[in-house]
């Protein structure tokens, strides 16, 4: 029996709920969520200081927390921000890209870190190329080769997921980062789905851009998130919100959500506590149990293996054609209270369960259970 890291009474989660939705949103720690509110009284007890002077530095503390978290050289390489999606808009938009830019991404990237670029496509005539990514790929080179393949001298940007949303497939970053450098691109990534869930270190990635969220993995408030900036990518941005610099509540950002943010510091905090490669090992153990129980349900076919360097916390599974996944998944939510995800892209069709710290093998069961029921009846 594997048991959860995060004991159930620091979670504010109802009674009975199964939550595998964390690559989704994350469950707020009791904790966490009493920081975040201790932040909010703080501030309304004196609005304009805590707003606009000296009650700012606490969200400089918050920045270094975030880059302790992923390894950044600095702290001035943070951005605060409300999720990854707009981290990845603002790497979109204040890159100087030109008419007959060319960028890369995959074939299941989020709409938060694929929009931008098919803005950007509208407004300065760039071209976004898609590479597919199999749901069961389990070959690193082969996804390196097959971006090789398709960089041309007026490729500017390769941009891609840490894990994939849809599939769970751990992209091999630091060798695509290493390939985008070798040709003049810059190498941008959407890390919703990392910091929290495993160790990040964006210095050993190579990165130039890497965008997070607090409200998934981290378990911190809604509505907030950071973007990392590698030094050397600092002069090719021009986006407006960091017109006035990159400290939060500036001239270019106005108001930011001092008590979330302050909220997600305490939510790294309480990561930390625990530490990202505990969490990854036990969510791979987790990983494991669910492939094996789930493998023997005639039904199910999971097209990734249950351990290797392309896999991640995310395991994503498929049903018959005439399953109607949609249909099932509210069944599980509404009878069983168990809850996952359905993803459909790139001709994947199927359903993903996030696990996380506060998940154990009494979860795993549950959804075990409940998916064998549905699929008899």
């Amino acid at each position: 029996m594997i048991a959860p890291l995060i004991p159930r009474d620091d979670l504010l989660l109802a009674p009975g709920l199964v939550h595998l939705q964390t690559g989704g949103v994350g469950a707020m720690p009791r904790p966490v969520l009493e920081a975040m509110q201790a932040a909010e009284i703080e501030v309304e007890a004196d609005p304009a200081r805590e707003t606009y002077g000296p009650g700012m530095s606490h969200l400089e503390k918050v920045r270094a927390k975030a880059a302790a978290l992923v390894n950044a050289a600095s702290a001035d390489d943070i951005i605060l921000t409300t999720s990854a999606t707009q981290g990845m808009f603002l790497i979109a938009q204040g890159l100087k890209l030109t008419y007959g830019d060319h960028v890369l991404i995959t074939d299941h990237e989020h709409p938060g870190g694929r929009l931008g670029w098919e803005w950007a496509a509208r407004r300065y005539h760039i071209e976004v190329d898609s590479i597919p990514i199999a749901p069961g790929e389990t070959d690193a080179q082969a996804i390196v080769e097959r971006f090789a393949d398709r960089i041309l001298p007026r490729t500017r940007v390769l941009s891609i997921s840490h894990v994939l949303f849809t599939t769970g497939v751990q992209m091999p970053v630091a060798e695509l980062c290493a390939l985008a450098r070798e040709h003049g691109c810059k190498a941008v990534i959407d890390g919703a789905q990392g910091p929290g869930a495993m160790p990040v270190d964006v210095q050993a990635l190579g990165c130039h851009a890497y965008s997070s969220s607090g409200h998934k993995w981290l378990l911190g408030p809604k509505g907030t998130g950071f973007l990392y900036i590698s030094p050397d990518m600092s002069g090719a941005l021009d986006a407006l919100p960091l017109a006035a610099g990159r400290h939060p509540g500036s001239d270019s950002t106005g108001i930011v959500n001092i008590a979330g943010l302050r909220g997600m510091g305490a939510a790294i905090d309480y990561v930390q506590a625990l530490g990202s490669a505990r969490i990854a090992a036990h969510n791979a153990k987790l990983r494991q149990e669910l492939h094996r129980q789930l493998s023997a349900l005639n039904q199910v076919h999971i097209p990734a293996p249950a351990t290797g360097p392309l896999t991640s916390a995310n395991l994503a599974f498929c049903l018959p054609d005439e399953v109607d996944i949609h249909a099932l998944r509210r069944s599980l939510v509404l009878k069983h209270k168990v809850y996952i995800r359905t993803v459909e892209l790139a001709g994947f069709k199927g359903l993903r369960a996030s696990l996380h710290a506060y998940n154990g093998s009494e979860d795993i069961a549950r959804l075990v259970e409940a998916l064998g029921e549905e699929l008899a009846a």
